[in-house]
Order: C-alpha cells, then structure tokens, then sequence
C-alpha cells in the first residue's frame, strides 16, 4: 500500500504544480477608448472579490459589485461615457471589456470545471444562470421588468449586457427565473449573484484533470 500511495505522489505534485502555475496567470486588463466611451477593466480570477465598480451607472455597478463578490473575481472596472445621452453605450462597452478580460485571464481553460450552474434568491425573485465556457458564445434569458428602469440602468439593457458579455469572453450561458417576484431591482441582483457564483464554479480549476481541457476533442478553441 506504501508503495501504491508513494506512486501516486509524483502525479499529485505535477496535477499541483500544474493548478499553481494556471493561477498565476490569470489576470487581464483591458483599455477601451471611442469617441463614446473611455473603459478600463482589470481582473483576477484567483482573487477573494476586491475591487470596485465606477460607471457612473449605479445599478449597473451594484449589478457588477454583487457578480465580483459572489465570483470571488477581484476586479476595477472604470468607465465615462456619453451618459448625457443615454445608458446604452456606457453598460455595453463595459460589458463587452469585462467579457475581453475573462477571454483573455482564462487562456486555453485548460484544468477548468468548465460548466456549471447556480440559483439565487433576493427578496422574493429567485433565478438560476447555466453557463459553460464553451468558446460558443451564446445567451438565452427569460429575465423581464416591469418598469422601463431599474434605477438608472435602462431595462432594456440588461440583455446587452448579458450578450456584450457573453459574446466577447465565449460564453454559453442560459438564465431562468424560478420567481419573478415583486422588485425589479431584487430581480437583477439574483441574476447577478447567481451569475457569479456560477462564473466561479466555472472557472474554478480542478486538480484531477492535470491541466487537461474539459472537452473529448481536447481544446475548446474550435
């Protein structure tokens, strides 16, 4: 049995070396600049939740404070937009950085759980998010408002900014609400917690595939 277990020890050291040398990469930051939008985003998938979120949208930067403190991501997200306008460029262009930075920070997603799901409940909306980092960027979401805005984020933008993000970090993501509930606001931030608590499943790297990318085709990059 000695010897079995002794064995055993080399593979256990490189699965370990293998999960600490991922982390250590694992960051991005992004810098975006137009003629609309001044964007920076830096994060870290093996952080503990730090960070702060300035868009000058506040809903959309409770939205995004809820998904860095559940996802455990560390993350400063900074933003001036054309606000005097209206809401959309500003949550887009944001969404669609953070989205860069995830693609970038996960790499090839090798060792990675890979999918996984999550429910959360605020007040008395519950929903649930599905997300897989499939390289094939999808979304599909059921989430409705009753009222044009929550906040001052516009309703209408909560599915750009799910798609925005989506689409540039490659994910596949489905989200569901169990109840609807009666707040707006409470119905937003249940998507946001479960949303990051699955982005922390997801990325989250398990020692027992040794590095490997969690698909039969061995990448997930086609």
């Amino acid at each position: 049995m000695a010897g079995a277990g002794g064995a055993h020890a080399p593979a256990a050291a490189a699965a370990a070396a293998a999960a600490e040398a991922a982390t250590a990469t694992r960051r991005a930051t992004r810098e975006r600049a137009t003629k609309e939008t001044q964007v920076s985003v830096s994060l870290a998938l093996d952080g503990a939740g730090e960070g702060q979120s300035a868009t000058g949208i506040t809903t959309l930067d409770a939205f995004l404070d809820a998904v860095r403190e559940r996802s455990r991501v560390s993350a400063h997200v900074r933003a001036a937009g054309d606000l005097w306008i209206d809401d959309h460029h500003t949550a887009e262009d944001v969404s669609l950085s953070i989205g860069q930075c995830l693609a970038e920070a996960l790499g090839d997603k090798a060792g990675l759980n890979r999918m996984g799901s999550a429910t959360a409940t605020r007040g008395d909306s519950t929903v649930e998010v599905v997300m897989d980092l499939s390289n094939r960027p999808s979304m599909v979401s059921d989430l409705d408002f009753d009222a044009d805005n929550i906040g001052d984020l516009s309703a209408e933008m909560v599915e750009h900014v799910f798609m925005s993000l989506t689409t540039t970090a490659g994910i596949t993501m489905h989200v569901a609400t169990h109840k609807e509930g009666s707040s707006d606001e409470d119905r937003l931030l249940a998507a946001a917690d479960a949303l990051g608590e699955c982005l922390r499943q997801c990325t989250d790297i398990d020692p027992r595939r040794a590095g490997k990318v969690a698909s039969s085709k061995g990448t997930l990059s086609a």
